[in-house]
């Protein structure tokens, strides 16, 4: 068998774990998975019963127990039944104050363990997802069947843990998201990575309800940059707002800057829609190279995230070159800039979240992709954006509602959602309250070669919109 994850003792003295009366207490007990998850419970698997947002761990014990895991973990002292099956099945069970941290406390010292290991870790208010799959992307390209990133939506106090207990001693680099909607989360989970490459990709108006404004939010961000580690590198935004508090986050470290200025390290240069692709300009300030690529993401917005991987690139040492090819090659998940066409009809989308400056974004480089229809063929379906500050959520919608107006006149616009449907009712616009009540009269309003747009935050689910 494999070396194991963790012995026993280095179990307990990790998460401070104390064994429970009546559970078995082994001399040796190798650990060779750690879950929070009872349905991947295998045997010489930890299972640590988590109290999360929609279910509880402790519910699942039984079922951890019989899959004959190598040990459990809990912040509630189990049932006498638990405790019985425990010793039946010669199950030890650890009892801790706090589940999360035991788990999160044994994710960070799998990483630290990892000396060789790189880690790119990667926050922002937009565009995370994007700049880890185009930062993996350039590192696959240079160092193939090595890479570790995220998966999925697991950028948070969960899931971050689990992307560190993946790695293994054969990845060589591992790229991080790392997201927040609170004060404080962003220090806690650079914590338990440790970049050796921090990066901030855009400060923008996301999360107001917590931040306050946009200076709130590159404190937030930029703790990232404090927490990498001393002889790492600080990759950020050159233009953007408060980039004096993320040079100031970055202390000492070596500052690595991209942007659209030629005074940034990496700078870029959008040349649009070339074909059926796009094409961007990179160019190195220190070495004047520059290096133009055509790829399938469309809009400026995307080609900023590029030049931002191709700094986070630079920062590794990686040629130009080697750093495009890679950028070529990005292909982003579901809900992010995707086109399918159905029945004749074009959907496009971007509903994954939206604030409104990834609204905007979106919105232009969409304009952008149909630049070769009749302007009445383009829908433009915006949800409500529900991550901002309640004292300027409101104008923050009328202000969007009114620029998609003006940007495409003649375009048929929906809005959707309680605040969408507010601010478009000032407007005379169509408007529904839910995505299930638009999509019957946006379905049946459809006609060939039409294209639709789809942009909003998660919670106003307008992916159901598609047929």
């Amino acid at each position: 068998m494999a070396s194991p994850l963790f012995t026993w003792s280095e179990t307990k003295h990790v998460i401070k774990g104390v064994p429970f009366p009546g559970t078995p207490d082994p001399t040796a007990c190798d650990i060779h998975a750690v879950t929070d998850d009872s349905r991947s419970v295998v045997p010489g698997a930890l299972f640590i019963a988590i109290e999360g947002e929609l279910t509880d761990g402790h519910r699942y014990l039984s079922q951890a127990v019989e899959s004959r895991g190598a040990a459990i973990c809990v912040s509630k002292p189990p049932t006498p039944d638990i405790v019985a099956k425990c010793a039946a099945f010669d199950v030890p069970c650890l009892l801790v104050s706090d589940t999360l941290n035991a788990f999160q406390a044994l994710s960070h010292r799998h990483r630290t363990r990892l000396s060789d290991l790189q880690v790119v870790g990667i926050t922002g208010s937009c565009g995370k997802t994007s700049s880890k799959e185009m930062i993996a992307a350039v590192l696959e390209g240079a160092f193939a069947d090595c890479v570790l990133k995220t998966e999925g939506n697991t950028n948070n106090h969960f899931g971050v843990p689990r992307n560190l207990l993946r790695l293994n001693v054969n990845h060589r680099f591992a790229v991080l998201e790392l997201g927040s909607n609170h004060p404080g989360e962003i220090a806690a989970l650079t914590s338990l990575v440790s970049p050796d490459t921090g990066m901030v990709c855009n400060i923008g108006r996301a999360h107001l309800e917590f931040f306050g404004d946009t200076a709130g939010v590159a404190r937030e961000k930029g703790d990232i940059l404090a927490g990498t580690v001393p002889e790492g590198t600080a990759v950020l935004p050159y233009e953007a707002d408060h980039v004096e508090t993320l040079r100031q986050k970055a202390g000492e470290r070596r500052i690595v800057t991209f942007g659209e200025s030629p005074e940034a390290d990496v700078s870029m240069l959008y040349l649009g829609r070339q074909d059926s692709q796009f094409a961007v300009q990179l160019t190195i300030k220190a070495t004047a190279e520059e290096r133009q690529f055509r790829w399938g993401l469309g809009g400026r917005h995307q080609a900023m995230n590029a030049a931002g991987a191709a700094a986070v690139g630079l920062a590794l040492d990686l040629p130009l070159s080697t750093i495009t090819e890679g950028l070529r090659q990005t292909r982003l998940p579901g809900m992010r800039m995707s086109v399918q066409e159905v029945g004749g009809v074009h959907w496009v989308n971007d509903a994954y979240n939206a604030n409104p400056d990834s609204i905007r974004a979106a919105a232009l480089w969409f304009r952008e992709l149909t630049e070769h229809v009749h302007p009445q063929q383009r829908v433009i379906v915006l949800g409500d954006m529900l991550e901002l500050h309640p004292d300027t959520e409101a104008a923050e919608h009328d202000a969007v509602l009114e620029w998609v107006s003006e940007a495409f006149r003649e375009a048929r616009v929906v809005a959707v959602g309680p605040r969408m449907h507010r601010a478009a009712d000032k407007l005379g616009m169509t408007r529904f309250p839910d995505a299930e009540a638009a999509r019957d009269h946006i379905r049946s309003n459809l006609r060939p070669e039409d294209w639709v747009f789809l942009k909003g935050s998660r919670g106003i689910h307008l992916e159901t919109v598609l047929p």
